[in-house]
């Protein structure tokens, strides 16, 4: 077999994401991206396909795609797609390509980590790292709530007030959902340019479903939603956060809800989001008592290469 591998251009959007949607289809059976969200991911702020993505072609067709970033630095995270169906060739030459760029991009630091991310099922990738030499660090989930019978009100604590967001209020939700992730795990401030880019200029992004719970003007947290276009009817909440002096009197649960009522209202008859499984603030619990589950898993894998 062999592999060409070369940095993709906008040229490549269509089946790049037939690729992507491939791989998540094999793996659950469902479509994780739109040609909107890949051009969306290969124009972004922070990467630059030129150096830092490839694809894989196998006589003449995508059969891979493979990036590295570092958030934060020096630990370089490596995003790798391959359908499972696909020959092992194709990981291996991606993975090698990742390496080689890995390096250079560490230029010999020593503390400088290569991490990968994939969904637990992904049995051929999982064995390919675990034979060279990575190691499981940490997992994340994707919860989901089906809309299939009454949902809870919201309660909201007193002197807590809720609305939507306005143009006015972007340099309040930027700063409040920075501060909210502060307890995330190794978490760094994003640059106002990728928060604009990756929340505000898709057109998945609908003002009117972000959210802004208030005490005396004051604001206390945020919730970005909007629609999972990829999937008919599924709602995603983007980001979710509390600041600290208000965290444990249910803001973060009433936000949740709130947006699942408005959702439903529209039609929706799903929401789904991320968030990592050992969250310090909680978040997991959170997000079952309010109804949801667990629908998939992702591994995160690390060595120093």
């Amino acid at each position: 077999m062999s592999v060409e591998v070369r940095a993709p251009t906008l040229d490549d959007v269509e089946p790049l994401t037939e690729l992507v949607n491939r791989d998540a289809d094999e793996l659950y059976g469902e479509r994780d991206e739109t040609p909107e969200s890949i051009r969306l991911w290969l124009t972004g702020p922070d990467l630059d396909p030129a150096t830092d993505a490839r694809i894989a072609v196998v006589d003449g067709r995508i059969v891979g795609y493979a990036d590295i970033s570092d958030h934060p630095h020096p630990r370089y995270w490596a995003d790798l797609r391959v359908p499972p169906s696909e020959d092992d060739e194709v990981r291996e030459a991606l993975r090698d390509w990742l390496e080689q760029r890995f390096r250079e991009r560490a230029g010999g630091a020593d503390d400088a980590l290569l991490r990968f991310f994939l969904w637990s099922p992904d049995e051929p990738l999982k064995q390919l790292l675990e034979r060279s030499g990575y190691q499981l660090i940490r997992h994340s989930y994707r919860m989901r709530i089906d809309f299939a019978g009454d949902l809870p009100e919201p309660e909201w604590p007193e002197g807590i007030t809720v609305r939507t967001v306005t143009d006015d209020d972007t340099d309040a939700v930027y700063a409040t959902h920075q501060e909210s992730f502060e307890d995330s795990w190794e978490h760094t401030r994003t640059p106002r340019d990728e928060w604009e880019h990756w929340l505000r200029s898709s057109d998945e992004f609908d003002p009117t479903l972000w959210f802004l719970a208030e005490e005396a003007g004051e604001p206390a947290g945020v919730l970005f939603g909007k629609p999972q276009e990829a999937e008919e009817g599924l709602g995603w909440v983007s980001v979710l956060g509390v600041r600290r002096p208000w965290r444990r009197r249910g803001v973060g649960r009433a936000l949740l809800l709130h947006s699942f009522h408005e959702f439903r209202r529209r039609g929706f008859g799903a929401v789904a989001l991320g968030v990592d499984a050992s969250s310090l603030t909680g978040a997991v619990r959170l997000y079952e008592n309010a109804g949801m589950r667990v629908a998939r898993r992702a591994d995160f894998y690390e060595k120093t290469v």
